[in-house]
Formats: C-alpha cells, sequence, structure tokens
C-alpha cells in the first residue's frame, strides 16, 4: 500500500513539474510529449476505481496550475482591489482547471483496460471544454506550449489547436503502452508521429513578404501612474513621441500606426477633447492609427464602458469602431451578474463593462482588419468568427502591464501567435508593455519587442483572403472527438458485464 502511494505521488509530481517546464517562461517544449506518461502509467496499473483515478488526475492538474498560473498571486493592487485575495483567486482558479484533468483521468479509468485508444478522445473533449462559456480559460492546454515552434504549428491550420492536442495525447499514449508491455512497436509508432508531424510542417511551411507597413507603439505605461491624477498628460506625451517616431520609420509607404489597448486612459467621445486630440495627430503622422480606449453603450437604460478599438484616419477622423465580444471574466465582468442582480453588489475590483455584439472589420488601405482584444486571442472559436466574416489581417491589442514581470505576458503572446497559424492570417499584436510582435501566417514572428521598455517596431504585413481549412471547417477534430466518446456508455456496458461475471 506504502509502495502505491508512494508511486502515485511520484508520477503526479513527475507529471505536473513537466507540464510546469514545458511552458513559458521555462519553455521544455519536448516535455508536453511525455509528461503525462507518469500519471497515466500509475493510474493504470495502480488505481481501478473512477474517484481515486480522478482525484489523482485533478491533482495533477492542481499542481500544473499552480506553477504556471502563479502569476495571478502576483497581479498589480490597481487590478485587485482587496489584494489578500489574489492568493485565495490562484488557488480557485487551479482547482477549477483541475477538474477538467480529473475527468479527462477519469475517462482513462473507464478505457485504460481494453478500449485505451478512444483516450485522446476524451483528453481534446475536456480540452475544448475549457474553451466555452463565460468562465472560458484555454489558457494552459497543451498545445500552447508549442507556440514558439513553427514547424510543429503547422496541423493547427487543418485542425485547429485541437489537433494539435490530439497528437500530443496520442503520443503520450503510446509510450504509456510501451512502458506497460514493454512493446517497441508503441515507441515506433509514437515516433511515427512525431516525424509525420515535423515532416508535415516542413512541407507546408513558406515565406511571403508584406505589402503594408505597420509601426507597433508600445508605450509602457504602467498602471500605478496611467490611471492616476497628473498620468494622463504624460501617457499623452509618450504616445505623440513615440508616433512620431513611428511614422518617421514608415516614410511615405502605405503604412498603419497600432497602439496597444486602452493607450488612452479616457473615454471617447463624440466631439470630446480626447477624440479632437488624436483625430488631430493623425493628421499630422498622414498615417491611420487604430488604438484601444474605452466607450460608452446603453444596456437596460443605464450607461455602461467598453472595451474599445477605434479606427482613426487622417482627414476624417474616427471612422470605426469594434467593441470587445468576450470580458474577461471577474475582471472586466462578475459571471452571470446580469442574470443575478445581487452579484453586482460582490465588489473583487472587476469593472461592469458592456460586451459587443458582433464583429466590426476596420477598413484600412483596403484591407478588411479585425481586432481582438486583450483575452479574445486566446480563443480559437471568436477569432475564427472574425476571419469567417472577411478579416483579411488580425490586429491584437493588449495591456499586459498588470501581470509584472512574470511569465503571463509571454504565455499570453504565445496564444495569438497559434491564432495566426489556424487562419493563415498575419498577427500584428500591439501589448502596452509588451509582449508586442508581427507573426507570419505560418507563426514565425518577424518582430518582438522587449518587456517594460517603450519600443516601436517596424515591419511589413501582407493582408490575405484565402481561408485555411480550419478557418472553412471549424472545430471537425472536436466532433470527431465527440463521436468517439459516444462509444463511452457501450464501454460502461461491457465493463460492468466484465466485473459481473469475475465476481
Amino acid at each position: 500500500m506504502k509502495f502505491r502511494v508512494r508511486r502515485t505521488g511520484a508520477g503526479i509530481v513527475l507529471s505536473a513539474v513537466g507540464l510546469i517546464l514545458a511552458f513559458p517562461r521555462f519553455g521544455l517544449y519536448p516535455l508536453v510529449f511525455f509528461s503525462l506518461v507518469p500519471v497515466l502509467f500509475v493510474t493504470s496499473r495502480a488505481y481501478r476505481d473512477a474517484r481515486s483515478a480522478f482525484l489523482v488526475g485533478w491533482l495533477v492538474g492542481f499542481l500544473f496550475h499552480l506553477g504556471t498560473l502563479w502569476w495571478i498571486a502576483r497581479l498589480y493592487a490597481t487590478e485587485i482591489v482587496y489584494p489578500v485575495i489574489r492568493i485565495p483567486a490562484l488557488v480557485s482558479v487551479a482547482a477549477y482547471q483541475g477538474l477538467f484533468y480529473g475527468v479527462a483521468f477519469l475517462g482513462w479509468n473507464l478505457v485504460s483496460a481494453t478500449y485505451w485508444w478512444l483516450w485522446p478522445a476524451i483528453w481534446v473533449v475536456t480540452e475544448f471544454s475549457r474553451s466555452l462559456t463565460i468562465l472560458a480559460f484555454p489558457w494552459t492546454i497543451l498545445p500552447n506550449s508549442l507556440s514558439a515552434q513553427p514547424i510543429l504549428l503547422q496541423p493547427a491550420a487543418v485542425g485547429g489547436v485541437w489537433l494539435l492536442g490530439m497528437g500530443i495525447a496520442w503520443i503520450n499514449l503510446l509510450l504509456v503502452k510501451a512502458a506497460e508491455g514493454r512493446r517497441l512497436s508503441m515507441v515506433f509508432a509514437a515516433s511515427v508521429i512525431l516525424v509525420a508531424w515535423i515532416f508535415w510542417g516542413a512541407v507546408v511551411s513558406d515565406r511571403e513578404t508584406g505589402t503594408v507597413q505597420v509601426a507597433i507603439v508600445q508605450p509602457n505605461a504602467l498602471p500605478e501612474f496611467k490611471w492616476r491624477p497628473g498620468g494622463r498628460g504624460r501617457v499623452f506625451r509618450d504616445l505623440k513621441k513615440l508616433s512620431r517616431a513611428a511614422a518617421e520609420s514608415l516614410g511615405s509607404a502605405d503604412g498603419l500606426i497600432v497602439w496597444p489597448e486602452t493607450a488612452l486612459p479616457v473615454i471617447i467621445r463624440s466631439g470630446g477633447g480626447s477624440e479632437r486630440w488624436l483625430s488631430g495627430l493623425a493628421d499630422e503622422l498622414k498615417f491611420p492609427v487604430i488604438t484601444g480606449a474605452l466607450g460608452t453603450k446603453r444596456e437596460r437604460g443605464e450607461p455602461l464602458p467598453t472595451n474599445s478599438a477605434y479606427l482613426v484616419l487622417p482627414h476624417q477622423g474616427f471612422v470605426s469602431r469594434y467593441d470587445k465580444m468576450h470580458l474577461v471574466p471577474f475582471s472586466e465582468k462578475m459571471p452571470l451578474s446580469d442574470r443575478i442582480p445581487i452579484l453586482k453588489k460582490i465588489n473583487l475590483g472587476q469593472g461592469d463593462y458592456a460586451k459587443g455584439s458582433e464583429v466590426v472589420l476596420l477598413p484600412v488601405h483596403g484591407a478588411k482588419t479585425s481586432v481582438l482584444i486583450c483575452f479574445e486571442a486566446i480563443l480559437p472559436r471568436l477569432v475564427r468568427k472574425h476571419v469567417r466574416a472577411g478579416s483579411e489581417l488580425l490586429i491584437n491589442i493588449t495591456n499586459d502591464s498588470w501581470f509584472g514581470n512574470t511569465g503571463a505576458p509571454e504565455q499570453h503572446a504565445a496564444m495569438a501567435v497559434i491564432r495566426a497559424v489556424e487562419q493563415r492570417r498575419w498577427l500584428v499584436r500591439a501589448a502596452n508593455s509588451g509582449v508586442s510582435l508581427i507573426a507570419d501566417p505560418w507563426g514565425r514572428v518577424e518582430q518582438r519587442s522587449m518587456l517594460f521598455k517603450p519600443e516601436v517596431l517596424v515591419g511589413a504585413v501582407r493582408p490575405r483572403q484565402a481561408l485555411s481549412f480550419y478557418a472553412r471547417a471549424g472545430d471537425w477534430v472536436v466532433l470527431v472527438a465527440v463521436a468517439m466518446c459516444a462509444l463511452l456508455p457501450f464501454v460502461l456496458k461491457g465493463k460492468r458485464e466484465c466485473l459481473g461475471r469475475s465476481s
């Protein structure tokens, strides 16, 4: 009994630590291909009851998320009214995410003896479930660890991030089966998948030159002064200075200047001083400017703020606006507060924003451009919605300064790069304090900023109209996985009959 407990504990720790090290900032991505092996091995050997399998899986997920999302405990005090809740918030998020791991390993308990080939489908369905509902948070789905390896990202253009997840699950599973029976054939099969994966990436990867010059302004306006009295003037001065440098870098070519999320710490009102200031600056710069700022929208008869992106054209002023469609739960909106008004009385420092209702394409030099605001870039289905609406260029604006100098800014940027590959679109990412970048449709980062440093990044992008297979077909990998999971009732029936005969 003691040996089983020790072995199980070792499996839990090895898997959790391996997954933590696979993600930024450590970035030891090869670990993702076998980090699930220890816990899969011990649960298939030592635990036949569903409750124990669920608990073991939950513990792996809980520890993994504690070690990967530890930055939640370091969020700026300006983001959380009561800093004392930061550690409970981290524990709560890790515990919630661990539930999906518990379900995945409960599924492993059901199929490991005979129908083990169903488990990758179970894994994909549980990972996909983390991207659904108002609590969607697919921050740590395993394929995100591969973002710095463009050659491994290419299958995402066919099956989305979920096809990458299916491959990761299969490689881990085959290595487990090899360990259980010392079968070299399983190691060979895992190697074939990985070699074919790399070969695929090498064959389909391509290059193209940009036709539209883009300058990203990274002002590094930190929250401790940005929203405080006296900070606004400094922000405006820094934006003007950096934008003038950006315009000089662009020269006379067709170009675009992009500012980050809420670059202007004001609410944009029609005819207001901030609108006139930015319109005048765009006239001076002679380039279109896309910026994030707060807007207003009436809901239920009252004006509410919106997290918005604006397109400002020289000599035309503000011509288009997009309102963020997916609000960050517990930050921009208390979940379910619209349906349960008493929840609005809970003050964790969250806002009460109105969300946008539709994709708005911003016309820039004849190209249809869409803006993903902050958290929206981590949601594959939402980004696909933008592309299906006609987006030819993806722009992600964000303010990650709240995270501080942790691994979170790099983790956040990594997910945006995968969206570029899924949709075969150029990606321009403007972050207040980094990471700002320009990525091509194959996931290669052409330009990248430093963290917490004012910068101007200049590069060329190309608007694209052709749709990737994933953009056309959507989450077909998930549908196949769900269909495979539909076999589980028959698996359960067979398992009960087997237990009945053995008793």
